[in-house]
């Protein structure tokens, strides 16, 4: 297994992945504020996420491709708000979207901490 392929790896990676999902999903709410009976949508990955790494019982490669089946599950929300039908909140979704930029900078800057550490081994010759 190389450094790519491993357990930290493919969590930051997976993490990406399910946070510029939700961005996207988040973004599409936003444009649909005004369309009568458009439902929002949600992203979740999180709690597939936790239950992968908390698996007592699974080596470090069998958690690595239990992660690597994770995909985020995309669900529109049975939610009205207004009378025309459209359930987006638009408080909530500013406020999802924050949330959700925060977490992914964060996995952006820990990757690129790990690059960064990967590039000083690789230039000591150790």
């Amino acid at each position: 297994m190389s450094f790519f392929e491993g357990l930290p790896m493919n969590v930051l990676i997976k993490n990406l992945d399910g946070n510029w999902e939700r961005q996207k999903a988040i973004l599409n709410n936003i444009a649909n504020v005004e369309t009568p009976g458009y439902k929002p949508k949600t992203v979740s990955f999180e709690d597939e996420l936790s239950e992968a790494l908390s698996d007592a019982n699974a080596s470090k490669s069998e958690k690595t491709e239990q992660i690597n089946n994770i995909s985020p599950k995309i669900t529109p929300e049975d939610v009205v708000y207004r009378s025309d039908g459209n359930g987006v909140d638009m408080e909530k979704e500013n406020t999802e979207l924050v949330k959700t930029q925060f977490a992914y900078d964060t996995s952006v800057e820990l990757l690129t901490e790990m690059f960064s550490r990967l590039r000083t081994v690789i230039k000591s010759g150790k």
